[in-house]
């Protein structure tokens, strides 16, 4: 059976990642991978993960995290904040990594699923017209993307409708999301908690614990 496999965000936990392809009993002749993007930042292994995912052909959307790399590897390197330095510092080949997720899009409209990192933006009906910068980091919705993370606002997901089931990341906090129509996989590894997967086919929800904490939660920032 063709199957289509969506992991949640990754963060560098390549260990987790690597226990989560056995668990699905990934076979490359017959699943597709897609991963829900944020496959660097916070973990410890950002670029053995983005080499397993362009070795063997799997497919990400772009994160926040990939989004934040390639905006900070224009910026001339005289003109570096510690912030773009500290940033650069956590990871191992930063150049390597841009090169590699430069090319990876902002949502993939698969046959079975709807796969974007964060979001879509309510009252947008087609996915050309949404801001780019709502698909990488909406959690809730208060009408504006100037504010999209207030828990004083309903999240994203309760103001849109899809033709098809939606998978996404991005909100640790949150954790699994798991209702008709919305699947979100950010479980949180990074953080010490599991790492997800979804089988569309199978309707099947994996999940790996996490190894140890390898980030501390930061409010707003997961």
């Amino acid at each position: 059976m063709k199957r289509t496999i969506f992991i949640g965000d990754v963060h560098g936990c390549h260990d987790e990642m690597m226990k989560m392809l056995d668990a699905v009993r990934f076979n490359p002749e017959d699943d597709e991978i897609y991963f829900t993007g944020d496959l660097i930042g916070k973990g410890p292994n950002a670029l053995k993960t983005v080499q397993t995912v362009e070795q063997n052909h799997f497919k990400s959307v772009l994160g926040n995290w990939e989004a934040h790399l390639l905006k900070y590897i224009s910026v001339p390197q005289e003109l570096w904040t510690d912030k773009i330095k500290r940033f650069f510092d956590s990871l191992e080949d930063p150049f390597w990594i841009a090169n590699a997720v430069k090319k990876w899009p902002l949502w993939y409209d698969t046959p079975q699923a709807l796969l974007v990192h964060a979001g879509l933006e309510p009252g947008k009906q087609r996915l050309e017209d949404m801001n780019p910068n709502v698909l990488l980091s909406i959690r809730t919705w208060s009408g504006s993307a100037e504010e999209m993370k207030s828990p004083a606002n309903p999240a994203w997901f309760e103001c849109v409708t899809w033709s098809k089931p939606i998978v996404f990341g991005h909100w640790a906090a949150k954790g699994l999301v798991d209702i008709p129509g919305f699947h979100g996989l950010d479980s949180g590894c990074v953080y010490g908690k599991k790492l997800s997967a979804y089988c569309i086919e199978e309707n099947r929800l994996y999940q790996i614990p996490a190894a140890r904490i390898y980030s501390p939660i930061k409010a707003g920032k997961s």
